[in-house]
């Protein structure tokens, strides 16, 4: 925490961090994320009296592990350039430099309070249409973006699958699900699907809602500049039935996820028709979308905890067996088993 202040007494002037106040001032909050693929320290830093952090700092946990944090800046410095001006809900870069041995990432501070489930609880169709509201916004900045050509199945979904096939050690379970997966993933290698920012891991912590609805979004080191459409719906969708039902097992997660999804009477069925319309998606493409918002996650998953192992050796079996327990495993096995109860034209109201 000390290095971090002195690199900022420091660099003040260099970096033109005036407009944030006087550098003597500066205190620092620490957050150590417990989630098991985290790889980031995160500061919250905070000027005088003032009770909400001008800015956020991350460094990773470990010394010279640089990946996500190069993906970030990377991220936000392609998404602000998708229109002039950039977002005001996104994140911007104020610096990204080595001091002491270590990386720094210093970003402007996004404030709204965290869309917490209890907050979902008390208002889920106010934070779904603000959501929505923010994925339009978004992809109808990147019209340019769309009409990129390249060779996009193999990239986002034929790779991912094969990397997972050669490092996870693969039961018959997951030999089914696989052949499932790409089976029902084909039918979208002769489609021209409009390609769109892709946050990755939509649902909070990442998501903050102001008193007037408004969004903003952080932690951009999943995204994929050029990924697939409606899947960042799907995740926060998911989020939503779990915070409404107060999911904390497995099998609650499965049962708030079979009710917003699956049968005549799934609740999420209009607000992804009306992403459909708005991307102008065939609606023969959202069942193979769906099942890959979960299977691309827990390709993620794997390459998150492989980061620092040999990379030619699959996941140890601790590894595969803490995966297999996992919810994400869990929503994708259950999408891919349940692909029938899908129908994504007629839904109960919400």
């Amino acid at each position: 925490m000390n290095s971090v202040l002195t690199f900022l007494h420091h660099n003040w002037l260099r970096l033109h961090l005036q407009n944030y106040g006087d550098p003597s001032r500066l205190s620092c909050v620490i957050a150590t994320p417990r989630f098991r693929a985290s790889a980031h320290l995160i500061f919250f830093v905070l000027s005088g009296q003032v009770p909400r952090p001008v800015f956020v700092i991350k460094v990773p946990r470990l010394s010279g592990d640089t990946g996500r944090l190069d993906r970030e800046v990377a991220n936000l410095q392609l998404v602000h350039a998708a229109r002039p001006g950039g977002f005001d809900s996104i994140p911007r870069v104020l610096a990204y430099e080595d001091y002491c041995e270590q990386r720094i990432l210093i970003e402007t501070a996004l404030t709204n309070p965290t869309m917490r489930p209890a907050v979902v609880r008390r208002q889920p169709q106010v934070c779904i249409e603000a959501v929505l509201n923010w994925l339009f916004e978004l992809h109808s900045a990147q019209s340019k973006l769309h009409h990129e050509k390249d060779d996009w199945f193999t990239r986002l979904i034929s790779r991912p699958l094969e990397y997972f096939e050669a490092m996870f050690p693969i039961h018959t379970a997951e030999e089914d699900l696989l052949e499932k997966t790409r089976e029902l993933a084909q039918p979208l290698r002769e489609r021209s699907l409009p390609l769109v920012f892709e946050h990755g891991d939509l649902s909070s912590p990442n998501i903050l809602i102001g008193n007037n609805s408004d969004i903003a979004v952080v932690d951009w080191e999943l995204a994929e500049p050029r990924g697939l459409p409606a899947v960042d719906l799907f995740f926060f969708l998911t989020y939503v039935a779990s915070a409404r039902q107060h999911a904390r097992q497995a099998n609650d997660f499965l049962n708030a996820f079979q009710k917003a999804f699956f049968g005549t009477r799934a609740w999420a069925i209009p607000y992804i028709l009306r992403y459909r319309e708005f991307m102008n998606l065939p609606c023969e493409v959202l069942k193979p979308l769906f099942v890959l918002c979960w299977s691309r996650y827990v390709v993620g998953l794997v390459a998150r905890l492989k980061e620092h192992d040999d990379p030619r050796a699959p996941l140890s079996e601790r590894d595969a067996n803490w995966l297999r327990s996992n919810r994400y495993y869990a929503l994708w096995k259950h999408a891919v088993e349940n692909i029938n109860e899908l129908t994504f034209t007629k839904s109960a109201k919400v």
